[in-house]
């Protein structure tokens, strides 16, 4: 088993039904001192894309997926697995405790943050709400994808 914090459009069901069937959502997870970045730019959303980039004092909440061992790869296929992103090891809060996780992070982030399609940023929104990550931080993703 793996576990895999997401933290942009993989917080929506939607998507992870869509890519990874077998992932079970664990719950809600934080990571310390990062922030989210729109620093890729996906052709596939036709806009920016988040990538996680290390910040002390900040935190990126994301959902927990209980992942079974040999079923990452459609969900690397979509991630762009080496080439756009790159599975990394990151250690997260979960339930009053760390646990070790793996998340994907840009492999060649853009010199400078790149606006996100409304069509994506509404995903990472509706997918923070239907994880029930806290209130504050979806104020703050709103805050922080309005146009």
């Amino acid at each position: 088993m793996t576990l895999l914090f997401s933290y942009g459009s993989n917080l929506a069901a939607s998507e992870m039904q869509a890519w990874c069937p077998e992932a079970r959502f664990a719950g809600v997870a934080r990571l310390l001192d990062h922030r989210l970045e729109m620093r890729r730019r996906s052709i596939r959303w036709g806009g920016g894309a988040a990538d996680l980039v290390a910040a002390a004092g900040e935190e990126v909440w994301g959902a927990l997926y209980e992942v079974p061992i040999g079923t990452l790869e459609r969900l690397d296929a979509k991630e762009g697995q080496g080439w756009a992103y790159r599975r990394v090891g990151v250690e997260v809060e979960h339930a009053g405790r760390r646990v070790a996780a793996e998340a994907y992070e840009v492999v060649e982030p853009e010199p400078v943050e790149v606006p996100p399609n409304p069509d994506y940023a509404a995903l990472l929104v509706r997918g923070a709400r239907e994880r029930g990550l806290p209130e504050d931080y979806v104020e703050r993703l709103l805050r922080w994808l309005a146009p």
